[in-house]
């Protein structure tokens, strides 16, 4: 399970629990935290046992409903079930071209073809696998697909 995805599942599915990340945490905490404290459960985004969780029962609101509670525990386990490096999502590249002409970076967007865009918000972005099967499917264009790749902004994600 990814941290993000943890976190949309306990924001989307509770009433009474939210979750956040902060810090390299996983927070966790009752709805209402100005009045029960910041936080019941901080997780470092890397453990792997219970143990390395810290708990603040005392944050607890007593208006948590006990199915909530419940469904963070199991999140919380799933995550320390997940691999740490698979908690985190694909990094993402562009495939990038400079124009000698004009110095202008250009950015390419297969759209059923090699083609090329000037704005690279409507560039296609490919994770480490998926370039690494497109230069399995053009091995002769590996060279090129390696010297043009580019990591993107996470706004482009």
């Amino acid at each position: 399970m990814k941290i993000k995805e943890a976190i949309e599942i306990i924001n989307g599915t509770t009433s009474t629990v939210s979750a956040k990340e902060s810090n390299d945490f996983l927070q966790i905490s009752s709805e209402n935290t100005a009045i029960y404290g910041d936080w019941f459960l901080k997780m470092p985004m890397n453990a792997t046992n219970w143990e390395s969780i810290r708990k603040e029962w005392g944050s607890l609101s007593p208006n948590i409903r006990p199915e909530d509670l419940a469904l963070v525990m199991d999140i919380v386990q799933r995550l320390i079930d997940t691999p740490t490096k698979e908690r985190f999502p694909e990094k993402k590249y562009r495939l990038r071209w400079i124009n000698d002409q004009n110095h202008y970076k250009n950015y390419l967007n297969l759209n059923g073809a090699w083609v090329f865009v000037d704005d690279e918000i409507d560039a296609d972005t490919f994770t480490e696998s998926e370039l690494e099967q497109l230069k399995k499917d053009n091995p002769h264009l590996a060279p090129a697909i390696d010297a043009m790749k580019e990591p993107a902004e996470a706004k482009n994600d």
